[in-house]
Order: C-alpha cells, then structure tokens, then sequence
C-alpha cells in the first residue's frame, strides 16, 4: 500500500509557519448562523497558502484525497475550541456563470 503523500508540498513553508493561530467559531446572532474565522497574520496566511493550493490543484488531483484539508482543534494545529472545518475543491456540479 503506498505511504499518504503531504497535501500541498509546495505550500508547506507557509501553511506551517510557526506562530499560526486560526479559531473556526460557529457563532448565532439573531436566529442566525455564521462561522466565524480568527486568525493572526501567520494563521491568515496559512488558510489562504491551504485555499490558494487547493485551487492549483490539477484535474487528477482534484478527483484524489488531495482535494481537501481538514483544520479543527486536534489536525493541524487550530485554537482549542475550534470546530471542525473541512475546505473542498471540485469542479463537477457547478453550472458555469451561477452566482
């Protein structure tokens, strides 16, 4: 069976970077849901490495366990507290031009 490989490699620097802090809140204001994220600048730049990464993903790549990444208090570091959030990319069952 062949060894996971590390998601987004040519990221690794940023979205390790030392000091990181990310806090994922699910917050209801009025009978409202929002999700609320926290972060510092190192945190905010590893979530954006993490996004911009999975967005240069390849047509392959996309249809593989690669296409996601998982951050929640006890997978890569977020704040105690945190909930669990899964960031996807995929192309297939979104209509061109749709807002």
């Amino acid at each position: 069976m062949e060894q996971p490989k590390q998601r987004l490699p040519q990221s690794r620097n940023e979205i390790n970077r030392l000091g990181s802090r990310i806090k994922v809140v699910l917050k209801e204001r009025s009978g409202a849901r929002e999700i609320e994220i926290e972060g510092n600048r190192e945190g905010l730049a590893a979530l954006a490495a993490i996004c911009s990464g999975l967005a240069r993903l390849t047509p392959e790549e996309l249809r593989t366990p690669a296409n996601h990444y998982h951050l929640d208090e006890h997978f890569w570091g977020t704040e105690k507290g945190s909930i669990p959030l899964i960031i996807w990319c995929h192309e297939d069952g979104w209509q061109n031009g749709a807002s």
